[in-house]
């Protein structure tokens, strides 16, 4: 009886009889911006871990350089706010007896306006926050800046003028940023002033170096700072690299080679003795022995070449014990190897072994540190040995920095060798592609 009511139902069933509307379901399936974008999305994020997939080693760099800016913006506002917090605003200020002479003294509103112009001027005003978000800007290459590098105020009719706006005048005269002061003089004055101030366009600005002079201060970029002294450390630093390396590596395939004997013990056991020397030990000894046993200059500058040879001598012997352990621990790995049990009994001769599948292997891991290496010695190792023979490079600079409590150059200091610290990570992940076969770009 049911089965058979249900045919009937069925049966007398007619779909043209009925009303159907199906707009108000249309509505929520018509595409959106949101949805799209959403969609496009998702489909972008797809594509990117497909291709990251099919090419390891580049998002393996990838992840590496993004993680490296992260810790960067980390720092740099880290030690922004250090620094902001142990910088007091009258720190730019020229000194105490040049206020007096100017007459403005240290306190009341001639000293706030002109305090609000050297701020503005050195690009510190504001809170901290509106600091830390206008270095980010700077520092940011895809979008330029005009940046003010002279200004000059001509005022016809100075003998009219009263007390007040004299300040301004001397004040204006200062080369600070002049809109804000103009809005405290009379209108008379306003219209007398004549401004001329040039600018420049520049697409990465590290700010300026704190200075007290009167007339247009701060005209020193950190920038331009960087590049006068970046070939000092770089030459000196790339010399001891390489001397580093060609002693270095043999002597840690040497000591490899004759892994538990005494010429093993002898060459690890310096290197690891010259390890555990404080590395202000060794500098001051080469130091005082290039003077007094060889008697030359002890400042870098004015001596000859071998006062200069000798900062160098003093990197290498810091550097070489490092390169001697990593060597000959990259080619003890690489001599217990199976692949070494396997050519030995095809019968191929032990020098045969060891230059063509050994050391190539192991001098991949080797050179694959040199880019590190630069970056470190540029930005690290040389400061001992730049402070002691005076050498005007990199790292003179961050130490005035640090107890000038410039803040630019201490920020500056610290995004340029993050910076080149990590374009040292990727041309040190190509090197691995260039000389290692066995590592590709793509994973296929």
């Amino acid at each position: 009886m049911i089965k058979s009511k249900n045919k009937s139902t069925l049966k007398n069933f007619n779909l043209d009889v009925l009303d159907l509307d199906l707009n108000e379901e249309l509505i929520y399936a018509q595409p959106t911006f949101w949805r799209t974008a959403s969609y496009r999305f998702e489909e972008l994020k797809e594509e990117t871990l497909k291709y990251f997939r099919r090419h390891p080693l580049i998002g393996y760099s990838f992840k590496r350089i993004i993680y490296g800016l992260l810790t960067l913006i980390v720092s740099i506002a880290i030690v922004f706010f250090l620094v902001n917090f142990v910088t007091p605003d009258s720190s730019y200020l020229p000194d105490v007896s040049e206020l007096g002479k100017m007459g403005i003294g240290n306190e009341g509103p001639k000293y706030e306006a002109f305090l609000q112009t050297r701020l503005e001027l050195f690009g510190v005003s504001g809170n901290a926050i509106d600091r830390l978000l206008r270095y980010f800007k700077n520092i940011i290459p895809f979008i330029p800046k005009h940046i003010l590098v002279g200004q000059s105020v001509i005022f016809p009719n100075a003998s009219n003028l009263s007390d007040s706006q004299i300040i301004i005048n001397t004040v204006l005269f200062t080369g600070g940023q002049v809109d804000g002061l103009l809005k405290t003089g009379s209108k008379e004055l306003i219209d007398a002033i004549t401004i001329s101030a040039s600018y420049k366009t520049v697409w990465v600005y590290l700010g300026v170096v704190k200075s007290s002079s009167m007339g247009m201060p701060g005209s020193t970029e950190v920038t331009s700072l960087f590049a006068s002294a970046i070939p000092y450390s770089f030459g000196i630093g790339s010399v001891a690299v390489l001397f580093s390396y060609l002693i270095g590596i043999p002597l840690g395939i040497e000591a490899a080679k004759r892994k538990g004997k005494a010429t093993d013990g002898a060459i690890n056991g310096t290197a690891t003795f010259l390890l555990a020397v404080p590395s202000l030990v060794i500098v001051i000894s080469i130091y005082l022995i290039s003077i007094l046993v060889f008697g030359h200059s002890s400042i870098f500058s004015s001596g000859s070449f071998w006062t200069r040879f000798w900062p160098v001598v003093a990197l290498v012997i810091l550097m070489t014990p490092t390169t001697i352990i990593l060597t000959r621990r990259y080619v003890v790995d690489e001599m217990t190897a199976d692949y070494t049990k396997f050519a030995y009994a095809k019968g191929l001769g032990e020098s045969k072994v060891f230059y063509v599948h050994i050391f190539r292997n192991a001098g991949v891991r080797i050179l694959r540190e040199l880019p590190l290496d630069l970056a470190f010695t540029l930005f690290g190792a040389s400061i001992l040995t730049e402070t002691q023979w005076n050498i005007p490079g990199m790292s003179q600079l961050i130490i005035n920095g640090v107890n000038n409590r410039d803040s630019f150059v201490i920020l500056g200091f610290i995004t340029f060798a993050s910076l080149v610290k990590i374009a040292a990570t990727l041309v040190s992940d190509l090197f691995m592609v260039l000389m290692d076969p066995r590592v590709k770009l793509s994973g296929r």
